[in-house]
Order: C-alpha cells, then sequence, then structure tokens
C-alpha cells in the first residue's frame, strides 16, 4: 500500500482521536505515546519510499526523453 492510499485515512482517524481527547496535544499525557510514535515512524518511512519511487521514475522518464532528443538531433542532421 502507498503513501497516499494510507495518508488520508490515518489522518482522519488521527482527527477523529483528537476530538474525542478534547484536542489535547501534551505529549506528556498521551495515553500510547511511543506506540503511536512508532506509527508516526513507519507513516515516514512509507513517504520516502513513495517519494524515492516518484523520483526514480522521474529520472528514468528524463533519460528516455534526453534519449530521444539525441535521437531527433541526429535525424534533422541527416
Amino acid at each position: 500500500m502507498c503513501f497516499k492510499q494510507m495518508a488520508r485515512p490515518k489522518y482522519d482517524e488521527g482527527q477523529a482521536k483528537a476530538e474525542e481527547r478534547g484536542k489535547n496535544t501534551n505529549l506528556d499525557e498521551h495515553p500510547a505515546l511511543i506506540t503511536e510514535a512508532r506509527f508516526e515512524v513507519l507513516d515516514l518511512w512509507f513517504y520516502l519510499d513513495s517519494l524515492a519511487q516518484q523520483m526514480d521514475e522521474k529520472d528514468q522518464r528524463i533519460a528516455e526523453l534526453e534519449f530521444e532528443v539525441e535521437r531527433w538531433k541526429e535525424q534533422a542532421k541527416r
């Protein structure tokens, strides 16, 4: 599952939990701070993995287009 698929439901769940707690954002009083921090780290991992994949795809596409430009330049010289 990619970041975009996970992000919205997780955000909505977090907002609902915040409303239940009365929007208390004091981390010292968070009932499951370590567990939630672990989830945030996992979210970050998925985000970075998704970003890396997008960057790789972009770089590959740029290389393909640069190759095509050079091919057309050679074709135009003939």
